[in-house]
């Protein structure tokens, strides 16, 4: 039995769907056996289900393609860095779909995961693409410490905001929602992303002739460029929300706005790991420089305060969410 969207709380809803919403209040058990049957939130879930396998086959492929010496396991430890990071965006992404129409609290709880996924994942590309993928003639910084310290506190405001969306704005949202919430993550992605796209601009816009590119870096610039479009394409389908905007209720099931964001979302991902794996072929053991230990602990840090952030905000929205819909229901 599926709803239609008039018979669940409107945080459930997004724009322009009208049906095909599970049963809320039911055991764990039956969201469980959802995954297996035909709602608005299948397709949702499966993109980054199915995304998740790919990336972990990817991350394999491209381990047993390294050749045998020391750099070789560094490349490895950070293949694998890069593939967790992307894997924890993509499945905290799924189980939001999953579980948040349970209840009130599943839905503040599952969808904190998913902006700390997110968030999380802003955090480990930072520090992949700072590692292997910024040119130093085109990168902004010296300091690598400064480096990080700006990364992870835009990670943590990213997060922080995300949260604060959820809990004071109502639907229908009001621009400033949309705004805060997307002006973030694209500040976190371009402070990340800058000096490639200078690396982009100045070999293929800016061509010089004296500039001779391995086959390595080429492929790499490609992907990266392959990424930079799926981020663009992202955030105008979340935002523009089409097809449903021009036929509302007639993309519940299929074709949504949202099933080809999820898209977007997991070929950024995609083509970022496959550019890192070119640069790194790219740089000679030489030329590499890495701090393994100082990756981690930045990532643990970071890991830990962002968890903390979403225990905060789940105490501080939680009662206030509730609240709101109790007197709404009463009202009723």
């Amino acid at each position: 039995m599926l709803l239609r969207a008039v018979d669940v709380f409107d945080i459930y809803v997004e724009p322009f769907i009208h049906s095909g919403f599970r049963l809320p209040n039911q055991p764990y058990s039956y969201y469980y056996r959802s995954l297996f049957s035909l709602h608005n939130e299948t397709l949702s879930i499966w993109t980054h289900l199915f995304g998740t396998i790919i990336l972990i086959v990817q991350a394999f492929q491209q381990i047993s393609q390294l050749s045998i010496n020391l750099y070789s396991t560094i490349q490895c430890i950070y293949i694998i860095y890069n593939c967790i990071g992307a894997c924890i965006m993509l499945l905290c992404s799924a189980q939001a779909h999953l579980f948040h129409s349970r209840t009130l609290a599943d839905h503040l709880r599952s969808f904190y995961l998913d902006y700390f996924g997110i968030n999380f994942y802003g955090f480990t590309s930072g520090i992949i693409l700072y590692r292997f993928s910024h040119k130093q003639k085109f990168s902004m910084f010296t300091n690598e410490t400064s480096y990080y310290l700006i990364l992870s506190f835009l990670s943590l405001y990213s997060l922080s905001i995300a949260c604060f969306c959820k809990t004071f704005y109502r639907r229908p949202y009001p621009y400033s929602h949309k705004f805060l919430q997307c002006s973030s993550v694209l500040i976190l992605y371009l402070f990340q992303i800058w000096p490639i796209l200078k690396n982009i601009f100045f070999t293929f816009i800016l061509y010089d002739n004296n500039q001779e590119l391995i086959k390595f870096e080429e492929k790499a610039l490609f992907w990266h460029l392959i990424q930079i479009i799926s981020f663009i394409l992202s955030g105008l389908i979340f935002v523009g929300r089409v097809p449903e905007r021009f036929c509302p209720g007639l993309f519940d099931l299929f074709g949504q706005s949202h099933h080809t964001f999820h898209l977007t979302i997991f070929l950024m991902s995609f083509s970022q790991a496959n550019a890192v794996f070119e640069d790194m072929h790219s740089m000679s053991l030489n030329n590499i420089q890495y701090n393994l230990m100082k990756d981690i602990l930045y990532t643990l840090i970071v890991l830990i305060l962002e968890l903390i952030t979403v225990v905060i905000w789940f105490r501080i929205s939680r009662p206030t969410i509730e609240r709101r819909y109790k007197i709404d229901f009463k009202n009723e």
